[in-house]
């Protein structure tokens, strides 16, 4: 009886040990995390007090849909060539510009110039340019003969070809055209199977605007 009870002392003292020893561990690591989590939060509050924020300057302006059409300029803006650029009022559309030819821009070709300009063009393409001569002021028709034939010269000189009587124009184009106080001035270029062919008419301003002048400017083998 006193050896078992002796044993069952030794026991229960070993199993209180070890219990206690547990308790202890866990206290101890529980302490840790509380201690570490503390840190951490220390450490962002501390960085918090030592940024400084400022407001947003104007932070409705992400939200906003700017273009040129919505761009309005404050009093204080000084109007220069940049802001020109991008006023809508100020800008101009922009043409095509062929090299020894000049800007396509017909915008200052009245119609009715216009107009008389493809007719003559039509007769002029035509065979034997039937009509070509009813386009030009009686007064200098001797301008249009010293003119057809240095056309038909230079066709034959520049196409080695004799067609010049039907040289089968596939189309023509208008370039900007110059509106003086007496005369209209317009270049125009030919388009042939063989080449181009660029000339200059001039136009009486007043009146039904009749051509009393046509220079040739240039010949274009292709």
């Amino acid at each position: 009886m006193k050896k078992v009870f002796v044993g069952s002392v030794i026991l229960f003292s070993f199993i209180t040990s070890l219990l206690v020893f547990n308790s202890c561990k866990n206290t101890t690591e529980s302490k840790l995390v509380y201690t570490e989590n503390n840190t951490i939060k220390q450490n962002v509050k501390e960085k918090e007090q030592d940024i400084t924020w400022t407001l947003e300057l104007e932070g409705e302006r992400l939200t906003q849909t700017i273009n040129r059409n919505s761009l309005e300029l404050g009093k204080d803006v000084v109007f220069n060539k940049e802001v020109y650029k991008i006023s809508k009022d100020m800008q101009k559309p922009v043409y095509p510009f062929l090299d020894e030819f000049g800007s396509l821009d017909t915008s200052n070709l009245k119609v009715s110039v216009k107009r008389k300009m493809n007719d003559f063009c039509t007769a002029f393409g035509s065979e034997n340019h039937a009509g070509a001569e009813g386009y030009f002021s009686r007064k200098y028709i001797f301008n249009y003969v010293f003119f057809l034939q240095a056309f038909e010269d230079g066709w034959k000189n520049c196409f080695q070809n004799d067609k010049s009587k039907n040289p089968a124009f596939t189309k023509w184009m208008f370039g900007e055209a110059f509106n003086g106080s007496d005369i209209i001035q317009i270049p125009v270029r030919f388009y042939a199977d063989c080449g181009t062919i660029d000339m200059t008419v001039f136009l009486n301003s007043k009146g039904n605007n009749e051509i009393y002048q046509i220079t040739i400017d240039r010949w274009q083998k292709v």
